[in-house]
């Protein structure tokens, strides 16, 4: 008993400390901002902002198991999805900017919507 505490101890310790743990750079990880903290459209309240990214989710759902550059492709479907509704990043930082960015191999939405001409 006393042998699978310390085994407890010594790996829950060591998930800490390698990064694992809820805390990044001395902070709590509270994980990615919500679509209502990350997109803007004037007039939108936070519901509505959820309910349009739950939309480009669905339309275009993400598997962590696919190719890296399948899941992009995905990512930037989601983000020209969301301002095609007018939703827009708080940053202001347009999708087809974003898209620029990756060129190598070219994302084949970013490609279809004009990126690299």
């Amino acid at each position: 008993m006393k042998n699978k505490i310390i085994t407890l101890l010594c790996l829950s310790s060591l998930s800490v400390f390698s990064g694992c743990g809820v805390f990044k750079d001395g902070y709590i990880d509270h994980g990615p901002p919500s679509a209502s903290q990350w997109y803007q459209k004037p007039g939108a309240t936070p519901e509505e902002i959820s309910e349009a990214n739950d939309k480009c989710e669905e339309r275009y759902p993400d598997d962590l198991k696919i190719d890296p550059n399948v899941r992009l492709n995905i990512h930037f479907k989601q983000r020209f999805c969301m301002e095609d509704q007018g939703y827009l990043p708080k940053d202001g930082t347009r999708a087809i900017k974003s898209c620029r960015n990756f060129h190598n191999p070219k994302v084949p939405i970013c490609e279809a919507r004009g990126a690299y001409n």
